[in-house]
């Protein structure tokens, strides 16, 4: 048997596509997008210093067990469903006292969603702002590790500021047999900056050689558990420092009312462009904007829906617990404490439900199809739980008047009508007579509204990429007949929908994930 890490030659097949982009990435103007809020600090960053961002995963939350995605700051997603894990998480390695648990005491990890490769751009700018003499010493350094048929390695690409890639450095990849457990080992090289180098583009590869993931499975089988820690690049004369870490921007317009839907278990492929068994949705897609690359956060269901309304899956067990154990519950905020506090409205309509706040199991029923009910302070105010949770019939009454409805509403199908049970068209029916209804009701014909239509997760079908379920937006200064290429997920809506609404946010997950922009028209 192989020993526990070994050094072989890269794989080049994973990293080409990505350093085709590099162009793109630096090319970016002043002002906008991940690149542009890095910004320039004040004074000079000393030789050697680690010009990266959120280097070690420090900033950002921390999936519990290593199955959901997670939104990594400073980070760009380019393929897969990266996630982040604290030293120790159970089938990850432990802090060792050489290793690189000082620097946050977390991991970069591979996850369920086949290979991850992620990027970080660098501006380097010599005092003047002028680019590094030719020469100049820049070294890149990593915490690298395998476990169980994974493999990962750093590179860093030199780039001309028209976007030319110059040169690079590799580090060794670590790679492990299928079985065997992951370990870290400290990788570090050195090269030479190519005159012209204007910015660096790192990437961060957590590859697997497992084929059987993307289904209900997921967390464990074919699970990617390569894992890098404390990534460094820096170079060996003074440059201006980077800027801090910030939230990118939310350039998203006030709405009066947000209306969400949420149906199950359905991939981008299964709905748009069916228009047999789709024909509202794709003429949704029609009016609206389309989001084709949208990507859920784990299997199976409930962590999606939690992450969308709470800004994280909050390590729920993959059994859906809310149906086994209706005293389970999760003490954090939700997007509705949000919208109290901001004193505004909100309401979630259940589908086939025996009455406000049913917290029961009956026919097609499930008392975790709105996620509400795992929050403590939703569950543990009866008046309150019966005010906000109510049966779908009130939502009729609630849309005759604009003062009546809600600024944000969550209305859920049930079992049957989600596309789960019954199938894509019995939930196309059901979206019919629900949207209908809201495009009639005064509050979307006369104030600033938003209608989004997402998917909990993808269909357990092995396609890929895993977990690309399909998004749309309609309604007031939404971009129609427009599909949108940039990444997105959960953590992106909720973003989008803070901002829409002018409320606050839940956590670092939503904080810090790119807000849907694209979507709506300038202005």
């Amino acid at each position: 048997m192989r020993s526990l890490v070994q050094a072989v030659p890269r794989r080049r097949l994973v990293v080409l596509p990505v350093v085709l982009a590099a162009a793109a990435l630096v090319a970016v103007p002043a002002g906008s997008g991940a690149v542009a809020a890095r910004g320039l600090g004040p004074g000079l960053a000393p030789p050697w210093s680690n010009l990266l961002l959120n280097p070690a995963a420090e900033t950002g939350d921390a999936s519990a067990y290593g199955w959901d995605a997670v939104t990594i700051p400073g980070w760009k997603v380019r393929t897969g469903l990266p996630t982040v894990v604290r030293y120790g998480t159970p089938g990850f390695p432990t802090a060792l006292p050489a290793g690189p648990w000082a620097r946050g005491g977390r991991l970069f990890v591979g996850g369920a969603g086949g290979t991850a490769v992620l990027s970080e751009v660098v501006h380097l700018h010599a005092p003047g702002g002028t680019p590094p003499p030719a020469g100049t010493a820049a070294t890149l350094s990593a915490w690298l590790g395998a476990g169980s048929a994974s493999y990962s390695d750093a590179e860093a690409l030199f780039v001309s500021g028209s976007g030319q890639t110059l040169g690079s450095i590799s580090l060794p990849e670590v790679v492990a047999a299928d079985g065997e457990v992951a370990g870290l080992r400290r990788e570090r090289l050195s090269a030479a900056l190519p005159a012209g180098t204007a910015a660096v583009q790192v990437l961060v590869t957590l590859g697997t050689t497992w084929t059987d993931f993307g289904g209900q499975q997921s967390p464990f089988v074919g699970f990617n558990r390569a894992v890098l820690g404390d990534v460094s690049f820096g170079v060996g004369t003074r440059l201006e420092a980077p800027g801090r870490l910030r939230p990118p921007r939310a350039d998203v317009p006030g709405f009066r009312h947000v209306f969400v839907i949420m149906m199950e278990n359905q991939d981008l492929g299964a709905i748009a462009g069916d228009t047999t068994y789709a024909p509202f949705e794709n003429s949704l897609i029609a009016e609206g904007t389309l989001l084709r690359d949208f990507f859920a956060e784990e299997h199976p269901s409930d962590g999606n829906y939690l992450a969308l309304a709470g800004g994280s899956t909050f390590g729920v067990p993959l059994t859906d617990p809310l149906e086994y154990d209706p005293s389970y519950t999760i003490r954090a905020r939700n997007i509705g404490d949000l919208v109290d506090a901001a004193h505004e409205t909100w309401r979630g309509y259940l589908q086939s439900a025996d009455g406000p706040c049913d917290d029961t199991l009956h026919g097609w029923y499930r008392n975790d199809d709105l996620p509400f009910l795992y929050f403590a302070d939703v569950r543990s105010r009866p008046s309150y739980c019966a005010h906000h949770l109510v049966p779908l019939p009130q939502l009729s009454t609630d849309l005759a008047k604009a003062a009546t409805t809600p600024s944000f509403s969550w209305v859920a199908a049930d079992g049957c009508d989600d596309m789960e049970g019954c199938g894509i068209r019995a939930g196309d029916d059901f979206l019919r007579l629900v949207c209908d209804a809201i495009f009639a009701s005064p509050a979307w014909r006369t104030q600033a509204s938003l209608l989004v239509i997402t998917f909990d997760e993808d269909g357990y079908d092995y396609e890929r990429p895993s977990q690309l379920v399909p998004t749309i937006l309609v309604g007031s200064h939404v971009r129609a007949g427009y599909v949108s290429h940039q990444r997105y997920t959960h953590y992106s809506l909720l973003r989008t929908i803070e901002a829409a609404l002018g409320l606050g946010s839940l956590g670092t997950n939503d904080r810090y994930a790119a807000s849907i922009n694209d979507a709506f028209a300038a202005g």
